[in-house]
């Protein structure tokens, strides 16, 4: 005969942690994929060479779109930063930040990494704490 389970008692705290792990999982998916799955950490200078102004009905500026060249990896790149909330001129420098793997992907603040954190922080607390949340569900309530 097999060597039986020990009955898994009521864990408040495990099942707790377990259900924070899946919402850190399916939040930081969530933002990564507002951020089309870009880290956008580095930061580079980049020189404004347009800026497109968007105003609504009554007059005001709606958005700015800032036209940048910069240098990434030892390449150059032109991109443009959508809903820039600040006045700038032609030929200012700005700092931006862009995704080691795609330069191309630049916005005007670091993004990305909260995204990975929470799913990385949400898999490992489900990874530990799962497999008891299971038992304690299967233990307690479905049998």
């Amino acid at each position: 005969m097999g060597k039986q389970r020990k009955k898994e008692e009521l864990n408040i705290p495990v099942m707790i942690l377990c259900i924070i792990g899946t919402v850190l999982v399916v939040f930081g998916i969530l933002l990564l994929k507002n951020e089309n799955f870009k880290l956008r950490v580095i930061s580079a200078e980049g020189t404004v060479t347009g800026v497109t102004i968007s105003k609504n009905v009554d007059g005001d500026i709606e958005k700015r779109a800032v036209n940048l060249s910069y240098i990434a990896n030892n390449s150059n790149y032109n991109a443009t930063i959508d809903n820039y909330d600040k006045d700038i001129q032609i030929g200012e420098k700005m700092t931006l930040y862009y995704d080691f793997l795609s330069p191309e992907s630049v916005g005007n603040k670091r993004s990305g990494y909260i995204g990975y954190l929470a799913t990385i922080i949400g898999i490992i607390l489900v990874i530990k704490t799962g497999p008891r949340f299971v038992y304690i569900i299967k233990d307690n309530y479905l049998s």
